[in-house]
């Protein structure tokens, strides 16, 4: 590659990628690199925390246990900076990500600069060249903060299906640590045969 013809903007995109896999990377030295990746902290700092507000007509018993056991509804990022106050204390995380099926994930462009805008995007196709990276993108700075969350004996538990499981994996094993990891469980989530004959039949999700 010849830097010395590349645009100053470049530059500096891959400089920032760069020093972004030097500070993510373990004890190993070992990190994932891909399109657009910046480290966890650069986008949650830019994230603003929300206002806690209790619905009444579904709050149940006295104030008191009421603050002790919520339900919060809203966005997973936004929610874990404003819960951050609780970091270190939570002893299991359990999380469904979109599969990245081409039908069930959205990624907004604009969430690379400004996590904070409400514009839900668009639907990431099967046909995008970029939905790995673009799901990358989403799901490390999420993980990152649930390891946050964790207690040093806390759990972390995440269902995902044969799309995204070794990226899954990897990124897993980058911010968690490889011997923190207990396994894969594999749950068959269909007995009935296929009509067609057009290969092998994906059955089975995974909760790793």
């Amino acid at each position: 590659m010849d830097y010395e013809q590349l645009p100053r903007a470049a530059l500096v995109r891959m400089l920032q990628e760069h020093d972004a896999a030097l500070a993510d990377a373990g004890k190993n030295g070992i990190v994932m690199s891909y399109t657009g990746r910046a480290a966890p902290w650069q986008i949650i700092r830019q994230v603003k925390p929300k206002l806690h507000r209790i619905i009444k007509k579904v709050s149940f018993g006295e104030e008191t246990a009421q603050s002790e056991n919520e339900i919060w509804d809203g966005e997973n990022l936004s929610a874990m900076v404003t819960l951050y106050k609780y970091r270190g204390q939570v002893d299991l995380v359990v999380t469904d990500p979109p599969y990245n099926t081409g039908e069930d994930f959205r990624y907004n462009d604009k969430w690379d600069k400004d996590p904070n805008d409400p514009d839900l995007g668009d639907v990431v196709p099967k046909d995008d060249g970029s939905k790995h990276s673009k799901w990358l993108r989403f799901m490390t700075p999420r993980i990152w903060m649930m390891r946050e969350m964790l207690t040093p004996g806390g759990v972390m538990a995440i269902c995902i299906d044969h799309r995204e499981l070794f990226r899954l994996g990897m990124l897993m094993d980058e911010i968690f640590g490889e011997e923190n990891r207990i396994g894969i469980i594999n749950w068959q989530k269909s007995y009935s045969p296929r009509s067609d004959n057009k290969g092998a039949a994906a059955k089975t999700e995974c909760n790793t």
